[in-house]
């Protein structure tokens, strides 16, 4: 008999105990959930404000030292260059871009490209990285240039040369081949829109050879690069 009642005891504490619990734990989930979701409040607004005031340092620095800023992707890449044996490299998919700042007559921009190369046992990747300094086709309003007293010419047509690396990447280019040296001779033209807004073409000669590390022999990958873009 006490026996009964004592288990008749624990059950009436447990089934009117576990609804409390239940409902603590709901509790302590819900401030829990609260907390998490005021910190990704906070860490949203802290972006925007950041996004904010970036926008605002780029755009003022733009107006007081006229910058110009030029986006462009690689309308066709061509090789024209062939390995050691003669035989011709052909591109499979090609993927990159340039960007410049130009400040009123001269330019400075940075290019990168992945190309994946056609007709190899493995895919094989060409990676390019190239450093740019340009001179005239900035889009700025103030630019006018030094030359033949045409001054005016340099507002739609540039001059640059660049340097930089190629590199070939797959399971045996580390071990088979070094990194190459690459330089370009760039050709570019702006065509003004409006005030603020230009269209951009440029033609890109690039000559680049990698050296085999067991072999005496070189690749060339030179190509011709045409790039279309956008500058502001």
């Amino acid at each position: 008999m006490i026996y009964n009642v004592i288990s008749l005891k624990l059950e009436l504490n447990t089934k009117f105990s576990y609804p409390f619990i239940c409902y603590l734990n709901f509790d302590r989930t819900l401030e829990s959930m609260k907390l998490y979701l005021a910190k990704d409040i906070l860490e949203l607004m802290r972006m925007r404000v950041l996004i904010a005031f970036t926008f605002f340092i780029f755009i003022g620095a733009s107006q007081a030292y006229s910058l110009t800023y030029n986006l462009s992707l690689p309308y066709s890449y061509k090789f024209s260059g062939e390995d050691y044996a003669g035989n011709k490299f052909e591109v499979d998919k090609n993927q990159g871009g340039l960007f410049n700042v130009g400040f009123t007559h001269w330019g400075f921009g940075f290019e990168i490209y992945e190309t994946k190369l056609k007709y190899t046992s493995e895919e094989v990747k060409l990676k390019t990285k190239l450093y740019d300094v340009t001179y005239g086709a900035t889009g700025a309003l103030e630019e006018v240039g030094w030359f033949w007293n045409y001054g005016w010419i340099w507002k739609y047509v540039g001059l640059g040369y660049g340097f930089g690396t190629d590199e070939l990447t797959c399971s045996f280019c580390e071990t088979n081949f070094y990194k190459g040296f690459a330089m370009q001779y760039i050709l570019l033209f702006n065509i003004p829109i409006t005030k603020s807004f230009n269209l951009k073409t440029s033609y890109h000669l690039k000559t680049s050879k990698i050296r085999h590390k067991y072999k005496s022999e070189a690749d060339d990958y030179s190509a011709t690069i045409i790039n279309v873009g956008i500058g502001f």
